[in-house]
This record gives structure tokens, sequence and C-alpha cells, in this order.
């Protein structure tokens, strides 16, 4: 292979990731977008700081913000408007009442696996068609993308 077919197909591949991951983001965004709690739309930043908090478990305002990449101002406007709806609860420390921790509530929960559950049922008729050749390739593609994003995000 000559390095201008080499260039190219790097170019072909770098777009092609590219076009995927974002034809990714705009599916799970359609997914969050079809959610609403008490006829309020959940935003997918919404949505994220949720999920980081299913993946997570309780985080203090300052460790969310951080793994969120916001300010702490952002990140306290999010909680606080998933706190009136019912999606998170905060939790002051008693040994320092300066920390506050945030965690999903039970609604929270709730959304997470409803949302999971929707795009999980997409996804396994997605796969329906695939040859198992077909699927243990996607699987090796898969893992090879996410350890090369990983130091990334």
């Amino acid at each position: 292979m000559t390095q201008d077919s080499e260039d190219e197909l790097e170019e072909q591949l770098i777009i092609g990731l590219d076009n995927m991951l974002l034809m990714l983001m705009r599916f799970t965004k359609k997914q969050v977008l079809a959610e609403s709690i008490h006829n309020t739309v959940l935003t997918p930043p919404q949505f994220g700081l949720l999920w980081c908090l299913n993946c997570a478990g309780t985080l203090t305002m300052t460790e969310l913000a951080d793994k969120l990449d916001l300010s702490h101002g952002a990140a306290t406007g999010l909680v606080d408007r998933l706190e009136k709806l019912d999606l998170i609860i905060r939790q002051r420390s008693e040994d320092d009442r300066r920390v506050v921790s945030v965690v999903l509530s039970q609604s929270g929960q709730q959304l997470i696996e409803r949302v999971n559950t929707k795009r999980h049922q997409i996804l396994r008729t997605m796969l329906q068609d695939l040859t198992p050749q077909e699927r243990q390739t996607l699987l090796k593609i898969d893992m090879i993308l996410k350890d090369k994003l990983h130091p990334h995000v």
C-alpha cells in the first residue's frame, strides 16, 4: 500500500468515525428528549448529570462539576433544576455542612432505566440482521474504540 493510499484510508476512517460518533450523540439526544417529567423536557446536559450520578453513585458538588467539566455555578444550576423535578437529592455532610453531595432519587433511577431500556430495544433491533461474524467484528471494534477514547474522556 502506498503512502497516498494509506493517507486516504486514514482520512476515510477519521470521517467515518466522526460521523458515527455524531450519529450516536444525536441518537442518544433523541432518546433523552423523548422523555418528559411533569411536562418538562429533559435536556441532554441534565441527562448527562443523571448518567454521571448513575455511574458514580453519590458525588459532592465539586466532584460532579469536575466530572462534567462544568463550573461549580453551572453544575449548581443543573442540580437545582433536577432537584425541582425530583430526580436527584441533595445531602449535606453531617461532618462539614459546607459539603453538599448529590445522589439520584428513585425517580431519577427509574428515568435512567426507562431511557436505557428504550435505547437498548432500538439497538437490539438494529443488531438482529447481523451475522455472528459481523457481531464479533463490531464487538472488537467497540473494544478498540473504547480503549483508544478512554484517555480523552
